[in-house]
This record gives structure tokens, C-alpha cells and sequence, in this order.
């Protein structure tokens, strides 16, 4: 039977060790780690479902089951804990960005810009950038050479006999999402122009390419029905190119496990570290190619690993540092405070951020929303650091606009587009919001006075609004202190990424109200109270007998 088989491959013109050659590809892929270096978190205070040290437990164990394995990161790697602020805001360490000292330690083959890694400003990004052992790709960044920023659009990667191609795609929003100085003089292009280009060029050399874009897909990928979200999210996009062999994306913190769409497959792995990508891939030779023959994969949580000892240890002085400083005293609490998730009224938590940015900046009037996760509760007493990085979770800066009143009213229109109406049902009223909205989007403004009809149509909510005990006229003028996100057209608002600059503050909100703590000694949250939601209930006609 064996000399048949034999028979047949050579009259085929196949030789019996080519036929054989079966090669074994893993790929493992994490995105939006946002800085989750260990299993704790500082500011809540309790262990965490993820983190690079455990993705470093899990990569060595892959590898020693198979050699042949590749390892990516698809962005927003260096940003989002306090251990990073201090480094990246240049206030602890030696310069040594602690996530590429972890990525480093994982051992990644390539990593792709986020457009997170841009909130510190190019010259932390470049010290980052120039400390990793592994490029960083991004095909439709343009003039990275101008500012010496180390930026490929791909590269080849040898395993065993296979090529495999990167091909490296960052979010094109960046400029909308970050102060100029941020970027600047960086030209973000069309991504998916920027793949096809690569792709076309990359194809005949490699037996395997693999996209990894910073973002998520602009469409649903049950029915296949936009969202809505197309000026970011692409993914749906890339799937529909040909000549790629998976598409592994980020950006929107989705759990995707590995599928098929369009003409390649894809996948996402959530966020903070607390999954991992896992895809096999095998490939047989075939007329002196490699060809894929099966592909499977599933998206691995990390959570029940030990975190790896080499990691802790690299990063155990650092963390040291920041825990001291986040318990360091700094004013006192005069009663508790929770802050995180988004209340249905005035909120004491967002009107610290409010009185922060006025105390700050000067300005007539305030835009905020709630940043915080979770909700942590905040006992009387001590406050320190830790109170502010609960509060502010985001590296924003802060800007004053000047606005008429009419740009106010529509800006503060935007604000309360998520209050879609209300619900009676067992004798209680429930307030309805848009669920696909995050939190981040719900700004209130303080110094204004207003109220909010949410049943009223889109554009016609705010049924009364004054400032300083005046009704607002369209002609009137005001000044506005914004963060660094809405300045640059962040979140949509109208006339926020246009209107005149009044004054730009260039430190960060977190560290505004650690001074703001240390300089007012005594810490009362109340909310104001200034604004509140009163719909216009139609009830339905009395009938008549």
C-alpha cells in the first residue's frame, strides 16, 4: 500500500518528504494594554483579571510547546496607569518606559502604534520607542523620519522555513483626538490605502501576512449594518482586501474570538491584558510554497497565571515608588465620596473635576464628564494621589475656548444626546440613555444653569439654560475650560476644535487635582445641583362617557 501511495506522489510530481511537510505557525496577539504591567491595581486596590507579566507566563509557555511563534501587540500599549503617568509626565524613574521594559522581557516581535501612545507627546513616545527591542509599525503614519521617530510600515519575520509579513495600521483620528503639539508634523493617511499599498508589495515575499490594526469594525458583524463609526474604526474594511491571512484588530476593547470575515479572519482581545489571541496555523508545502491548509483560534484569558517572576522583579522598584506616592497625604476628606459610573443627577465626584478646571484655568464655565471605571468609594479622611487617579483616568490637558451663546447652547445640546427619554412601569420612572455610548460622552457643564427635557427630540433637550442668574442670548460671549480631547474635536462636540483659544494649560488634569487637594487642605464634594432633568410627560387622552 505504501508503494502505491509513493507511486501516486511521484506520478503527481510530488516527492514523499514534500508532500509531508506539514509546518506548524501560532501567533499570539494582545492590544490595549494600557499600561496593566502586574496583577494589581493601585488605585482600586485589588488584584486584577490580567496583565503583562501573566501574557509573559503564558508567551513562554507557547513557546516552548512551539518555537515557531510570533508575537504582536496592536497599540495603546504605553498609557493608562499611574506607574505610566509618572514616567511618561518625566516626574518618576530613569526615562525607562516601564511597559516596553515588560514588552521587552514578553519578547515581541512587533508592536503597532495606538493612538494612546501619542498622549504624552512625541519626544516620551520616542524615548519609547528607541528603548524596544522589537519595531513599531504604522503603514499610514507619514514623516515619522522628520521627527526621528522609529516607524516601519511592516517587516518579514523567518520561523522555521515560513516568512511571515506585518503589516502595521494606527488609528488616522490621532489628530482629532490630541493636541497638535502631540503629533505634529506627523501626516496620519488613509489606512486602508496604506494596506493595500503594503500588501500589494508584501505578498509574493512571505507564505503568511497578517494585518494588525489599531482600530474596530464599523459595522455589525452579525448582520453586517454600519454603526456608525467609520471616521475610526476600519476593520470591517481591511477584512474585504485580498492576500490577507488574518486581520487582528483593537482600539474598541471588544472580546471578538476568532472568526471569518469578509476574505480573511479576524479577531480582538478585549482589553488591559486579560486576553490573548491565540491562532494556529498549518501550512504544507506545496510546489516550493507554503500554503495555509487549517487556521483555529480562540481568545485565552491570562488571569489564572502566575504572573512571570522576571517581569515583577524588573518592575518591583518602580512599583514601589508609585505605591508610596499614591498613599502620600494630602488634604482631608470631610465625608465620603464615590466616584466612577454615570448618575442621572449633578454628581459630587464630576463637580471636583468642574471645580478643579475653573480653580485652574479662570474660566466662566466648565465641560467635564465622568472618566472613572467602576465605581470606588472613598472613606473621610486622608486624601492622597490615589482619590485623583480615581477621579481622572484620562492624560488630558486642559484648553479655554470662547463661545457664543448659541455655540454654548448647541455644545451643551451635544452633551445630553444620550438621555433618550423615560420609561413608567410599577409606578416608577426609569431614565433611558443610549447604551453604545461610553460614559466619557456625558458632559455636564458648571456655571450654567439648565434643565433637561430627555423626551424632547435630538437638538431641542435643554428646555431653560442661564448663566450668572441670566437667561444665555445667542449673541452673548463665554469663556469654556475643556479638556485636550474636546479641544481637539474629541467625542463630536460642535465648535470646540474650531473656536478661539483663550488660554492652553499644558499639565494634566490628574496633576491639577493633586495640587488643587494639597492647596485646599479640607475636601467637601457636594454636587451643585446646577442642572436637572424635568420631561414633559404627554399623557394619553381621558376618555370621555
Amino acid at each position: 500500500m505504501r508503494r502505491l501511495w509513493l507511486g501516486l506522489l511521484l506520478f503527481i510530481g510530488l516527492g514523499p518528504a514534500e508532500a509531508a511537510e506539514e509546518v506548524q505557525l501560532t501567533v499570539l496577539f494582545t492590544s490595549d494594554v494600557h499600561a496593566r504591567l502586574l496583577p494589581f491595581d493601585e488605585v482600586q486596590q485589588r488584584p486584577t483579571r490580567g496583565s503583562l507579566a501573566q501574557v509573559a507566563s503564558l508567551v513562554e509557555q507557547v513557546r516552548r510547546e512551539n518555537p515557531l511563534t510570533v508575537v504582536l501587540d496592536g497599540g495603546d500599549a504605553i498609557q493608562g496607569t499611574p506607574m505610566a503617568h509618572y514616567v511618561l509626565s518625566g516626574q518618576m524613574g530613569n526615562g525607562q518606559d516601564p511597559t516596553v521594559t515588560a514588552m521587552n522581557l514578553v519578547g515581541y516581535d512587533a508592536a503597532v502604534l495606538g493612538n494612546h501612545e501619542f498622549n504624552y507627546g512625541l519626544e516620551p513616545l520616542r524615548r519609547a520607542l528607541r528603548q524596544s527591542r522589537f519595531p513599531w509599525l504604522a503603514a499610514n503614519v507619514e514623516g515619522a523620519e522628520k521627527v526621528q521617530l522609529p516607524v516601519r510600515a511592516s517587516l518579514i519575520l523567518q520561523r522555521g522555513p515560513l516568512r511571515v509579513g506585518v503589516v502595521g495600521l494606527t488609528n488616522p483620528r490621532v489628530p482629532y483626538w490630541d493636541p497638535p503639539e502631540h503629533w505634529q508634523p506627523l501626516v496620519f493617511s488613509s489606512p486602508v490605502e496604506a494596506a493595500q499599498r503594503v500588501i500589494q508589495r508584501l505578498r509574493a515575499q512571505v507564505d503568511v501576512l497578517i494585518v494588525v490594526a489599531h482600530t474596530g469594525f464599523e459595522r455589525d458583524l452579525s448582520s453586517g449594518r454600519p454603526n456608525d463609526s467609520e471616521e475610526e474604526n476600519f476593520a470591517w474594511r481591511l477584512a474585504q482586501l485580498k492576500g490577507v491571512d488574518l486581520l487582528l484588530t483593537g482600539h474598541t476593547h471588544r472580546n471578538i474570538p476568532p472568526k471569518e470575515v469578509g476574505n480573511t479572519w479576524v479577531a480582538q482581545p478585549g482589553r488591559w491584558a486579560e486576553l490573548v489571541t491565540r491562532f494556529d496555523l498549518i501550512l504544507v508545502k506545496e510546489g516550493g510554497r507554503y500554503r495555509i491548509t487549517r487556521r483555529w483560534g480562540t481568545n485565552v484569558p491570562v488571569d489564572t497565571l502566575p504572573p512571570s517572576p522576571r517581569v515583577v522583579e524588573a518592575l518591583r522598584p518602580l512599583a514601589e515608588q508609585v505605591r508610596a506616592e499614591l498613599a502620600r497625604p494630602l488634604a482631608e476628606l470631610l465625608q465620603p465620596l464615590t466616584v466612577g459610573g454615570l448618575s442621572a443627577a449633578d454628581d459630587a465626584g464630576v463637580d471636583l473635576i468642574h471645580r478643579v478646571q475653573l480653580w485652574a484655568s479662570g474660566a466662566q464655565l466648565s465641560l467635564a464628564a465622568p472618566t472613572a471605571g467602576l465605581p470606588t468609594q472613598f472613606a473621610a479622611g486622608p486624601v492622597t494621589p490615589r482619590m485623583a487617579h480615581a477621579l481622572y483616568v484620562f492624560p488630558n490637558t486642559l484648553a479655554v475656548v470662547r463661545l457664543s451663546g448659541a455655540q454654548l447652547r448647541a455644545v451643551v445640546e451635544h452633551a445630553v444626546r444620550g438621555w433618550t427619554g423615560v420609561r413608567c412601569q410599577s409606578g416608577s420612572l426609569e431614565l433611558l440613555r443610549d447604551p453604545e455610548l461610553p460614559t466619557y460622552n456625558y458632559d455636564t457643564v458648571e456655571g450654567a444653569r439648565y434643565v433637561v427635557d430627555p423626551t424632547a427630540p435630538l437638538g431641542e433637550r435643554v428646555r431653560w439654560l442661564e448663566v450668572a442668574g441670566k437667561p444665555v442670548e445667542p449673541e452673548d460671549s463665554f469663556t469654556l475650560v475643556v479638556n485636550s480631547y474636546r479641544a481637539a474635536g474629541g467625542g463630536g462636540y460642535p465648535f470646540l476644535r474650531d473656536a478661539p483659544r483663550v488660554k492652553v494649560l499644558n499639565r494634566q488634569v490628574v496633576d491639577l487635582l493633586v495640587e488643587y487637594f494639597s492647596t485646599l487642605g479640607r475636601v467637601a464634594p457636594a454636587a451643585t445641583n446646577n442642572w436637572f432633568f424635568a420631561p414633559r410627560l404627554v399623557l394619553p387622552p381621558v376618555e370621555r362617557r
